[in-house]
């Protein structure tokens, strides 16, 4: 008997210690996967959930505050879930005899290339009437707060207004028969000037206008896009020359002083909120993010103030494990600034909002296959990885739904700050870690 109870109570020890092991192993796996030589001299933060389950698999720095760069974007679009219907508001409209009288509400696809459906421009081309742009809406400066001055050139910091055009930038191509075109052409509209220069390498905009400095010998298939610099005769004019070049409206479009929305005014819709939402989260769309934030505003008959929206906003998220500082709509603020915590809660808020799965992965970056993610995790024949990455100089995060090989949905957040080296390295590794994840769980 006491030889049975000795090898029954050898058996239960040795059983006991397997089964520590294995409740340990898989924590301390992703511990030495994450805390590498590599990782040892910048911040990480981490966490990794099953989605639907109310236990982290691995936290690491889950409370801790890191800029946020584009995961701020994700804010942006939980907030759209809650304050906009399945389409976007383009603008409101009063016709008064010949006259329609229009109030911009901050649609971001207004002439925009990306959207080729324009209902609300096709309205105005097709109204017959002689057209007023009411302006003043937007309470707020032509960049959010935080943002770095010497950007005013780069495409991705274009100005905030009420009534974007053409994404609110000229793309400029050098072909091999024309030489350099222009769209729109502000040039041929004098609103620009055009000089050259032996030592520059890319087209440069005046800090203050937008003439332009351009490099004396272009290549042929040289591609750039600058930010157009707005006023009242540039936004009059830029309207006026698309809507003439229909040949449907013949007289100038003019601009009128802010006066409030009339009771009886209707709006006239564009594109689907859906289509909106995917081209921000997977492209990382800057001039896209922070005009929903205006539109959202309007939307909801609020002052379009980003400022203002942020603070309104927040009342979505009153359950947030951490505290975050939100700062504008696009995250190029480094005012922003989020926990790995926080970005998980808001994904299993955007998950319990989209509870379609192939809907809600259609609208994030795809490992290997699309967005900002198209080029990274290609080793894997099967896309795993449905995020929203964030990039600005010394700072990565990737945030999002990662599926594992044993067809368990997980959600999860890597935000890495204040490295000093390449961002390419730092993506490598993100993506070895997160494939490691993958094959593991």
């Amino acid at each position: 008997m006491i030889r049975l109870f000795a090898f029954c109570f050898s058996i239960l020890f040795i059983v006991s210690c397997t089964s520590q092991k294995d409740i340990l192993k898989p924590q301390q796996s992703l511990s030495g996967q994450l805390n590498t030589a590599f990782n040892k001299h910048h911040h990480i933060g981490f966490v990794l959930k099953e989605l639907g389950s109310d236990k982290v698999l691995f936290e690491q720095n889950a409370d801790k505050n890191f800029t946020a760069a584009s995961n701020t974007k994700l804010l942006n679009f939980y907030v759209g879930l809650n304050m906009l219907g399945d389409s976007i508001p383009s603008i409101q409209y009063l016709v008064k005899g010949d006259s329609l009288l229009v109030w911009p509400m901050a649609d971001p696809t207004f002439l925009h290339p990306s959207f080729k459906e324009q209902k609300s421009f096709d309205f105005l081309k097709n109204s017959g009437k002689s057209i007023y742009i009411i302006t003043g809406r937007y309470k707020g400066e032509k960049f959010g707060p935080g943002w770095s001055w010497d950007d005013y050139n780069e495409s991705f910091q274009t100005e905030i207004t009420d009534f974007p055009l053409y994404g609110n930038v000229v793309s400029c191509e050098q072909d091999s028969v024309g030489g350099l075109k222009f769209s729109p052409d502000l040039a041929s509209l004098y609103f620009s000037e055009l000089s050259t220069s032996t030592t520059a390498t890319t087209i440069k905009r005046n800090i203050t206008g937008n003439n332009l400095v351009l490099p004396a010998n272009l290549k042929v298939g040289y591609q750039q896009s600058l930010p157009i610099s707005f006023n009242k005769n540039i936004l009059e004019s830029l309207l006026t020359d698309t809507l003439l070049a229909t040949g449907l409206i013949t007289s100038s479009v003019q601009t009128l002083p802010w006066r409030p929305v009339p009771a009886q005014a209707r709006v006239i819709y564009s594109a689907k909120a859906t289509d909106v939402y995917a081209k921000m989260l997977q492209d990382s769309d800057n001039f896209i993010a922070e005009e929903l934030l205006l539109n959202y505003a309007a939307a909801n008959k609020m002052e379009m103030n980003g400022k203002t929206l942020i603070k309104y906003a927040t009342k979505y998220f009153p359950d947030l494990p951490s505290s975050y500082q939100w700062a504008d709509g696009s995250g190029l603020s480094r005012l922003n600034l989020v926990t790995p915590e926080m970005m998980i809660n808001v994904l299993e808020k955007i998950k319990a909002k989209v509870t379609d799965e192939q809907q809600l992965f259609s609208l994030f970056a795809a490992g290997g296959k699309s967005g900002t993610l198209k080029h990274m995790f290609t080793a894997s024949p099967e896309t795993f990885i449905y995020a929203k990455s964030g990039s600005l100089t010394n700072s990565y995060n990737l945030s999002g739904y990662l599926i594992g090989k044993s067809g368990k949905r997980y959600v999860f957040s890597y935000l890495n700050n204040n490295f000093l080296k390449p961002s390419k390295e730092v993506k490598a590794e993100v993506e070895r870690f997160l494939t490691f994840v993958h094959d593991h769980y």
